[in-house]
Formats: structure tokens, C-alpha cells, sequence
């Protein structure tokens, strides 16, 4: 019968992502698939410069900005590579619409043969976060609530499969370390140090794993093995930049792009040019109280949630970027029986009602493939005919998430009796 269960619960999640898939487009898809053009084109180590570089009044550039390409190096060569190579095979005539006047691509069924085949290899990473969480919980009933729940969730649903973003694959190297340090397999210094590799490879397509060290140096009392640690975390990120490093627009656009540094906005002044910046203080202070407790196992997963939730705290997040967490919530709800769901539902709320606070093109105009007449369309409320302050409804949707958050943090500030 749980097998049954189990199979039921795949199959319809699978069709759900099928769905979503094929009914909805963002910009994103297209840039990531010009990304690929461009790499499959022979600009493998140059392709940050290769907008910069054109004349001013190329045709290209009215349709892509030189600062287009603003991800780190190995999401285009994983992700973009492919998805053009999935385009040519559809229709190569339809490439360049489908890249340059997505407008006149609704309607062709090679649309939603595009938009599949380029959300379904998130499938993959998608699945095995799910097996993932099923091995970090305890129990067959537990087990099966975290999978049903991973496969139902609207964050990941939202981010991968209708915005078509890549944070599932970070996301998933987050889950595998977790999954190694969680293990009933007593912690050698071997999980530690693989549990960091798959951090470091995770921080290569974007940086929010490399918060997740300090929690897995905290597992361990030696100070060689901590340093060895944030060696192997720091290494994949650090080594999949360095082939581009001589690009100017890489250095630009990509090295150190602004939305990296969005945490660092929050801060308070103590001098004309001195402040305090509040993410790096409280992260600091975490982690200080983090290295000097050691951690033990079935603990880890909170250690996780309180070293990633400073972030959203004092940033303005987009919203793929609550998917970073999600996994964590959803063993946090079942393994303590849903005693948190309350707050859970307030993130949620908020995550879903900042949604129609963006341009449209993250909301109703998403569903532009089987509706057409909604691609740049008006936003939500000029059809409602709602004059709204949209400055004011983002910062009560985020001062709710960060209240939610703020008691995750002092559920699970590491403490003397902690066990």
C-alpha cells in the first residue's frame, strides 16, 4: 500500500512539472539559451565578452543587455549548453525566434517542447532531493510526509518549473551534504570533508552553499580538520572561476555581481564612513556560538536552517531564492510533527503574496504560452484597476518572513543542553 502511495504521489507530481512546464515562460530561459548560442558558437572561456565587444548598434543589443551574462561560469556550460543543443534538435529555424522574438513563438508547438526540454533535466536534481529527504528522516510515516511534501511544494514548483531558474541544483548539493552528515553512519573526517566538496561544487553555480561550512566544521572539535573543511568547500568554487579571470566582463558582471551583495545593504553607521553591517554581524556571532558547541547528528539540519535564514533576514530576496531553504523546512515540519506549521504558513504567505509585487513577468504573464495576449501585459493590479504602494506591501510581507524567521532562530540557537 506505501508503495502505492508512493508511485501515486511521483506520478502526479511528475505530470504537475510536465504542466507547468510547457504553460509557462520567463525571459530567463531565453538569456540562458542565448548563453548557450554563444559558448557553442567557440566563446567557451570569452563568452562574458562577447556582448561587450560588439559595436554599439549590433541588432543584438537591442534585445540583450552587455551585462547579460551575470552567472557564475558553470551554470551556462550545465545548463544554457544543453538547452541550446535541445533547440537545435526541435527546429533549428525556430532557434532564433524562440531566442530573439519570443512574442512570435506563441502559439508554435515547438514552444512547449522547448520549455520542456529545458526544465526537464531539473528533474533529476528535483528527484533526488526528494530521495534525499526521505533518507535524512527517521520513520516510514515521516519518510513518506517529506516526500509528498517536496513533491508538492509551490517554492519548487514556482522557481523551477514555471521560471524555469536553476537554484534546484544548488540546492541539491546543499541536500547531499546534509544527507552525509545526517546519516545514522557514525561522521568520519571523510563525510565532513566530502559533505564540504559537495558545498564547494554547489557554491559553483551559486554562493549561498558556501553558509553551510561553519555547520559542518561545527561537527568537529579538531581545528586541522575544521581548515581542511573550508579548503575543500572553498575549492571547487574557487577553481571553476578561475579560467575566466582574465575576462573583463566576466570581473564585471559575474565575479562580484550586486545581487551577491544585497545582504550587505542593512547596516548601521557609526562613523561618517564606518558602519556595522547587520548580516555579517549576526552571522558571525551564529557561527562563533556554532564552532564553540559541538554539533551532533540529528541536530545537524537545524545548525543548516538558522546559518541560512540571517540572509533572508536582511536581504531582498528573489524568489527562486526561498527554494535554498525549503528542504530544511520540510524535515524541520515532520520531524517535529507539524508543531511549526504555523510559522512554516506565514513564510509561505509571504513568499506567495510577494510574488504580485514583481513585474508581471513573474506572475500572470507567465502563463503566456497558452495565453498569448498576456506576454507584456498589464500587471495584476491595472487589471483590478488597484492603485497599490508596492514599496509598502513588500516590506509588510517581508517584516512577516522575517518574524517567522526570527523564531526559527531562537528555536534553534545552539544551547547548553543541546543534544
Amino acid at each position: 500500500m506505501k508503495i502505492n502511495k508512493y508511485i501515486l504521489i511521483l506520478v502526479l507530481g511528475i505530470t504537475l512539472r510536465l504542466v507547468l512546464s510547457l504553460s509557462s515562460y520567463h525571459s530567463d530561459v531565453a538569456a540562458l539559451t542565448f548563453a548557450g548560442q554563444v559558448i557553442t558558437q567557440g566563446h567557451i572561456l570569452d563568452f562574458y565578452d562577447y556582448l561587450p565587444n560588439l559595436p554599439q548598434s549590433a541588432e543584438i543589443l537591442k534585445v540583450f543587455p552587455t551585462s547579460l551574462f551575470n552567472y557564475p561560469p558553470l551554470v551556462y556550460l550545465l545548463i544554457s549548453v544543453p538547452a541550446t543543443a535541445f533547440l537545435f534538435l526541435i527546429n533549428s529555424t525556430f532557434e532564433q525566434t524562440f531566442i530573439f522574438n519570443i512574442a512570435q513563438a506563441f502559439g508554435d508547438l515547438n514552444l512547449f517542447a522547448q520549455l520542456i526540454l529545458f526544465k526537464l533535466p531539473y528533474l533529476v536534481y528535483d528527484l533526488i532531493i526528494a530521495l534525499l529527504i526521505m533518507k535524512i528522516l527517521q520513520t516510514p510515516k515521516e519518510r513518506l510526509l517529506g516526500f509528498a511534501l517536496w513533491m508538492f511544494n509551490p517554492v519548487s514548483l514556482y522557481a523551477t518549473y514555471m521560471i524555469g531558474q536553476f537554484d534546484i541544483v544548488p540546492t541539491f548539493f546543499v541536500v547531499i551534504s546534509l544527507f552525509l552528515v545526517s546519516s545514522k553512519i557514525p561522521i568520519t573526517n571523510k563525510r565532513l570533508l566530502f559533505a564540504a566538496l559537495m558545498l564547494g561544487f554547489g557554491a559553483a553555480v551559486k554562493i549561498f552553499p558556501l553558509f553551510f561550512l561553519v555547520p559542518v566544521a561545527s561537527l568537529t572539535n579538531s581545528w586541522k580538520t575544521r581548515i581542511q573543511i573550508f579548503i575543500v568547500g572553498f575549492s571547487p568554487y574557487i577553481l571553476s572561476l578561475l579560467p575566466f579571470i582574465f575576462s573583463k566582463g566576466f570581473r564585471s558582471s559575474a565575479l562580484v555581481a550586486n545581487q551577491t551583495l544585497k545582504s550587505l545593504y542593512p547596516q548601521i553607521p557609526v562613523s561618517g564612513g564606518e558602519s556595522i553591517l547587520l548580516f555579517v554581524t549576526l552571522l558571525i556571532f551564529i557561527y562563533i556560538v556554532m564552532l564553540k558547541k559541538k554539533g551532533l547528528e540529528n541536530i545537524v539540519w537545524q545548525r543548516y536552517l538558522i546559518a541560512i535564514l540571517p540572509f533572508y533576514i536582511f536581504t531582498h530576496f528573489h524568489p527562486q531564492w526561498f527554494i535554498w531553504v525549503t528542504p530544511i523546512l520540510i524535515i524541520e515540519l515532520v520531524r517535529n510533527r507539524f508543531q511549526n506549521l504555523f510559522v512554516v504558513l506565514i513564510m509561505l504567505f509571504s513568499f506567495i503574496g510577494s510574488l504580485f509585487f514583481y513585474d508581471p513577468g513573474l506572475n500572470i504573464n507567465l502563463f503566456a504560452p497558452i495565453i498569448p495576449s498576456l506576454y507584456n501585459g498589464p500587471s495584476i493590479w491595472q487589471i483590478l484597476n488597484i492603485n497599490i504602494d508596492y514599496n509598502f506591501w513588500r516590506s509588510i510581507l517581508q517584516s512577516l518572513f522575517v518574524g517567522a524567521a526570527l523564531y526559527y532562530l531562537y528555536l534553534y540557537f545552539p544551547r547548553k543542553d543541546e543534544q
